[in-house]
């Protein structure tokens, strides 16, 4: 029969040996709850980051949008504002006197226009020349005839008799009075010139270039 100290010290023993193999599994399970609260933990902050990202992208995309739309509206302002320039640009060009602005009263014809810098040209009519003389004999002769029509000089710088450009011709192709279309606008035969003989067709018109 054991001694009752023998069978202490044996259960002694026995609790410290079972303490001992205790202890590993408890810290195990210690280090295992760590490890997942911390990668939960890991995970949450990952989640913010990726929410924080998507936040900014959109943010980026509403900019690019309100950019477009920016972009948009200037060039809509440039372009009333060329056109409005322009139209400036043309009222601009009406003072001047040597025929640039000729475009103006000869909106039915889409061919070369007589100007001081062209010389001649090929109009509706034939060929196209200019000459600028005295014409108050040639409102006279055209007083004669009964034309009361006032004598006056365009912006461009035709001189006109009522609403005709005064230009000289053949005579027996166009008669004195006779109206006949130019570059420039329509005409009315006042006179006629050396030239008629070479060029039946040919219109020499009166300008102030």
């Amino acid at each position: 029969m054991k001694k009752p100290a023998d069978t202490l010290k044996a259960f002694t023993i026995l609790s410290g040996a079972l303490m001992l193999a205790c202890m590993p599994v408890q810290g195990s399970e210690l280090m295992a709850q760590e490890i997942q609260a911390a990668g939960e933990a890991k995970a949450r902050e990952n989640e913010e980051a990726y929410a924080a990202m998507l936040s900014e992208l959109d943010f980026i995309s509403d900019d690019d949008d309100e950019t477009e739309i920016s972009s948009e509206d200037m060039s809509d302002q440039d372009e009333n504002e060329t056109s409005v320039d322009g139209e400036k640009d043309t009222d601009n060009d009406s003072d001047t006197d040597d025929g640039s602005n000729a475009d103006d009263f000869t909106s039915s014809w889409d061919g070369p226009v007589l100007t001081a810098w062209a010389g001649t040209v090929m109009g509706p009519s034939g060929k196209e020349t200019y000459y600028n003389l005295d014409m108050s004999g040639v409102v006279a002769i055209m007083r004669g005839m009964g034309n009361n029509d006032e004598y006056w000089v365009r912006e461009d710088g035709c001189k006109m008799l009522g609403d005709y450009i005064m230009c000289a011709a053949n005579l027996d192709v166009h008669p004195r009075g006779a109206l006949v279309e130019s570059s420039l606008g329509t005409c009315i035969v006042c006179d006629t010139g050396g030239f008629a003989y070479g060029n039946p067709y040919q219109l020499d018109i009166a300008t102030t270039w």
